[in-house]
């Protein structure tokens, strides 16, 4: 039996893309599934502190978890293909075979794993880096209203519990996810259970002739492509923290901190031999101007979908995509499904069930949601 006075400690979603956030409270549908209460809306990115303050402004005396989606694009993603180990020996090996690939030192970033398939002598692995100093800066501001980070993942991975949840992804066959941001597209393709391929594609999404603040919007979607600036943090509220211990760290528990020891082991680790891959289709390529039109849009979208489909099947020899599940995109979503369903002959579904008027606003209550279940 709770104390009569004992404070609840809520979990929360912060969600968003490059141009908004959105705050959500975890509640619980009649069928006992996640959903997810939206409780504020910001006008600027969720990885800046500006933007989390004006999130809590909606809160009374917050306190309790938060779980954080972000673009895919905010991520690097790496496609490793390793020599079969048990999982519990891939997480020593990582290091060292993430080290050989990208240019800047593993301790900037915190990173995570997945095998997306599993071969008779290899292991298909797909690595989520994301940086470690723009991480520390959103938990540091979230520490000041009592929230504790628990999850942070791409929003392709949110968009797939979200669909898990209310049953809609089929058993039989492979399934596109395709995430349609005003600076990005988010794409995945879920089989056998799992992610097998992830990839963004940096194509930016007209702006609605009515929108007045297409200058502004546009210019702030360039700033955060080449990274976000991050401010430093504020402390507005300053409150009893003796129900909140953020030394605890529940994330990092999961994500992996890359140290220097991990740096200086890894130049003389011995490698677990790989296996050459061909890349998957190139994940961004310079952006296109902001006036192009709905129809351009639509096409460049259905081509890097071809390409993935292309890619799937020849490299990872995945099921037949039987199913595209759409999420974003405003006017473009009707005459990109009618394209996708007789290019790709697969049948296009809402990632939301029932339509509403912003369909942004729904694609952030459906990643709210999938990042909360």
């Amino acid at each position: 039996m709770p104390w009569p006075f004992t404070k609840k400690i809520n979990t929360y979603a912060l969600v968003g893309n490059h141009q908004g956030g959105l705050l959500a409270v975890k509640g619980i549908t009649p069928t006992g599934a996640a959903a997810a209460t939206p409780l504020g809306w910001s006008e600027r990115p969720p990885v800046e502190a500006k933007s989390i303050h004006q999130l809590m402004a909606s809160v009374t005396n917050p306190r309790g978890n938060v779980a954080i989606s972000l673009p895919l694009d905010q991520f690097e993603v790496l496609n490793l293909t390793i020599n079969k180990v048990p999982r519990e020996v891939v997480a020593k090996i990582l290091p060292y075979h993430i080290n050989k690939i990208i240019e800047t030192p593993l301790a900037d970033f915190i990173y995570d794993w997945q095998v997306s398939k599993e071969l008779k002598d290899s292991l298909q692995l797909n690595v989520f880096l994301f940086p470690a100093q723009i991480f520390q800066e959103m938990r540091s501001t979230l520490n000041h209203y009592r929230l504790n980070p628990v999850a942070l993942e791409p929003d392709v991975f949110s968009a797939c519990a979200f669909l898990e949840s209310r049953r809609r992804l089929p058993h039989n066959g492979a399934s596109l996810i395709v995430l349609l941001w005003p600076a990005s597209v988010s794409i995945a393709i879920y089989d056998n259970k799992d992610l097998s391929l992830t990839r963004d594609v940096n194509l930016k999404r007209p702006v609605q002739e009515d929108d007045n603040s297409t200058t502004s919007e546009g210019q702030r979607a360039e700033e955060e492509i080449n990274g976000p600036v991050m401010p430093a943090a504020e402390d507005p509220l300053r409150q009893d923290d003796s129900l909140f211990d953020p030394s605890s760290d529940d994330l990092l528990a999961n994500f992996l901190v890359a140290t220097k020891e991990d740096r200086d082991d890894s130049a003389t680790a011995a490698s677990a031999p790989e296996t050459d891959v061909p890349p998957p289709p190139a994940s961004r390529p310079e952006p296109r101007p902001t006036n192009q039109n709905w129809a351009t849009y639509i096409n460049q979208v259905s081509l890097e979908l071809m390409r993935t489909r292309d890619y799937f099947n020849a490299v990872i020899k995945g099921n037949q995509i039987k199913t595209a599940f759409i999420g974003g995109g405003e006017a473009a979503w009707q005459p990109l499904a009618a394209e996708l369903a007789a290019s790709l002959d697969i049948t296009v579904q809402d990632i939301m069930e029932n339509e509403q008027a912003s369909f942004d606003n729904n694609l952030f209550e459906a990643i709210s949601t999938g990042v909360l279940s």
